[in-house]
């Protein structure tokens, strides 16, 4: 019994202790947390960057970012060249597939071409993966300071990305008519 009471006494204690406690965690002051405004970096991601780039602030990028971004949206456009360049051949050898069982002559024909068209598309992936990680470094310098780096990529990282991805549906349909 003494044991209990002890225990009793102890909560009795403790409990408004906590409660003290709790009330004085409540009373922090609000000014120390960051602030919860959109950042230059979440407006260019709004959407899955579906949103126009983000409006620099007055401070121009360097020379230097903005030829290698032209570098590599030629380098892009390069190799969605030789992509449209293979397309039409591709197609006709998918075309003329059509219904051959796999392993035929018109089949491996059109398969190889297919595969042709994969490895040209894939010349396009080294510019994107190379503006992605311009990008990325451009968005964390907007979210401290100028977006202005951010801006100048996202156009040009945007329109590779849409190069490859109608390349994407170019393959798609033609290996859904192949049958692979």
């Amino acid at each position: 019994m003494a044991f209990m009471s002890i225990r009793i006494e102890h909560i009795r204690l403790v409990g408004p202790l906590a409660i003290l406690l709790a009330l004085c965690g409540c009373n922090a002051q609000r000014s120390h947390f960051p602030s919860l405004a959109i950042r230059p970096a979440e407006r260019a991601y709004n959407g899955g960057q579906t949103s126009a780039p983000a409006q620099s602030t007055g401070e121009a990028a360097s020379a230097q970012l903005i030829a290698k971004v032209a570098a590599l949206r030629e380098a892009a456009l390069a190799a969605h060249a030789r992509f449209t360049a293979q397309q039409g051949d591709a197609a006709k050898l998918v075309n003329a597939a059509k219904g051959a069982a796999p392993g035929t002559e018109a089949w491996s024909r059109a398969a190889i071409a297919l595969a042709g068209l994969t490895s040209a598309r894939g010349e396009g992936m080294i510019p994107l993966s190379d503006l992605d990680r311009l990008q990325i470094a451009a968005t964390e310098k907007a979210a401290i300071g100028s977006d202005a780096d951010l801006a100048a990529i996202t156009p040009a990282r945007r329109e590779v990305g849409d190069l490859l991805a109608a390349e994407d549906r170019t393959i798609a349909a033609l290996g859904s008519q192949l049958g692979s």
